[in-house]
């Protein structure tokens, strides 16, 4: 509590420096996206010098998953002649696949 006993005062201030966490929050998912870096929650936080809570919260989520939808998908890369096709992991028998009874 403050000197004078004003609890007013106090969630004022809080309430500025929420405000000013979200807009960091928001203006370093702006750069990222400017940048054309990958968009996590985790890098947000990072950029923002929040937490990661931070950008799970209603007013800030909404904002990433919408960035991360507008993202263009990466490009495939072109198969090289004679390069053996990938197969997926259900159809090989990697180590870790019981083949069988």
């Amino acid at each position: 509590m403050n000197p004078h006993g004003n609890p007013h005062t106090l969630a004022q201030a809080r309430r500025r420096v929420s405000l000013d966490k979200r807009q960091r929050a928001l203006t370093a998912l702006a750069a990222l996206e400017r940048q054309g870096e990958k968009i996590t929650h985790a890098a947000v936080a990072r950029t923002a010098g929040v937490s990661t809570w931070l950008t799970y919260t209603d007013g800030i989520r909404e904002h990433i998953e919408a960035a991360q939808q507008r993202r263009q998908p990466t490009i495939p890369r072109p198969r090289v002649p004679g390069a053996p096709q990938q197969r997926c992991a259900q159809n090989s028998n990697s180590p870790g696949r019981r083949s069988g009874p």
